[in-house]
């Protein structure tokens, strides 16, 4: 199970927890995956509602940092589920560091080893290995560090592959394709941000054709169905630059698909030279989304190398029902506006009530 984006504090949305618990449940995954973005990085000290700042400093935001992470954690470890991770860009927006961050997560039982050895590369990019009972290598999941804040300079976040991540998997696809007799390792990879090869799944269109988006270049741009399936609700904020990863991918690793995140309403699929790209919605409902786009993204990996899998949105998972609904648009963010102007309305029409009732009481 692959879980993008949950991206909330140590107050966390009842509801995403009780869809994500649902989740477990029901799916039962062998193994989750938690794909970057999966605290709220840079509103830690927040207020519970707002953003003004209630706490300042390192040790305040490492205690923040600490009952986010377990509200994200502790449904699983509770449930034995073994999990792994990446870091997006709100994960680094912090006074903490990548390396600071990552202890907290390897104090789960549940959690596999990540990287500790190899320097070129981040803790959050490391290679998972999948065997059948004889031992053999039957799949990778590769995790790539897709983002990182200058903390020293600017602390600008950069959305970027670094070229040393991709000197690194060139060089660990080939040693397990070594080990495979010379036959390439099937392989999922997930990243938090997406390839810039997305672009390849969308066709440039007029403005007002249905579900367009205006991208950053200019043009607009909506899913080519020839290539690709699902919803798009913005264009795809795409890595500046993944320094030739996705070449890397296409030439040698046995790559089949890839996971991104970061785009909270897009969740579609397409492939692209081969490799398929799956584009997950958020999980968080603290942030921008829509009912059809949150979820979580199941993916079943056959021992003979193929796989197949599904994007299960809430409805999917917690059914439609008007009790579902009302939870969901009580805890949703997108709805904030609309809540906020009821509980307005609810606020002055009790002001008014209350008003009326103090002078009837009055001139009885």
């Amino acid at each position: 199970m692959v879980v993008c984006d949950p991206q909330d504090l140590k107050f966390i949305r009842p509801e995403m927890n009780r869809m994500l618990c649902r989740a477990y449940d029901s799916c039962k995954p062998d193994l989750v995956l938690f794909n970057g973005d999966n605290i709220l990085g840079n509103h830690l000290l927040d207020a519970r509602f707002g953003s003004r700042k209630v706490a300042f400093g390192t040790k305040a935001t490492l205690d923040n940092m600490i009952r986010a992470l377990d509200k994200l954690l502790r449904p699983v470890e509770s449930r034995g589920i073994p999990f792994a991770m990446v870091y997006g860009n709100h994960d680094d927006m912090n006074l903490l560091t990548k390396e600071e961050q990552i202890e907290i997560y390897r104090s789960y039982d549940c959690c596999l080893p990540m990287n500790t050895d190899d320097k070129r590369v981040d803790c959050d990019t490391y290679v998972i290995t999948i065997t059948d009972d004889s031992g053999k290598v039957c799949w990778a999941v590769y995790m790539f560090d897709s983002a990182w804040q200058d903390k020293d300079r600017e602390r600008k976040c950069h959305c970027e592959i670094k070229p040393q991540t991709v000197e690194w998997f060139r060089e660990t696809s080939e040693k397990l394709k070594s080990a495979n007799g010379g036959v390439p390792v099937p392989a999922i990879a997930l990243m938090h941000i997406p390839l810039p090869a997305v672009y390849r799944l969308l066709k440039e269109c007029p403005p007002d054709t249905d579900g367009a988006v205006l991208c950053d270049d200019g043009v607009t741009r909506v899913l080519d169905t020839d290539k690709a399936s699902g919803l798009m609700g913005e264009a795809p904020s795409v890595l500046t630059t993944d320094s030739g990863l996705f070449d890397a991918m296409t030439d040698i690793s046995g790559v089949k698909a890839v996971v991104f995140g970061h785009d909270h309403v897009n969740c579609f699929e397409g492939k692209v030279d081969g490799i398929d790209f799956l584009q997950t919605g958020a999980a968080s409902f603290r942030c921008y989304g829509n009912i059809k786009t949150k979820g979580v993204r199941i993916i079943d990996l056959d021992l003979n190398g193929e796989y197949s899998g599904k994007f299960l949105s809430y409805e999917d998972i917690m059914g439609a029902s008007p009790i579902n609904s009302i939870r969901y648009f009580n805890d949703a963010d997108e709805y904030a506006v609309k809540k906020y102007g009821s509980l307005g309305a609810l606020t002055l029409g009790a002001a008014i009530l209350g008003s009326a009732a103090y002078i009837i009481k009055k001139f009885r």
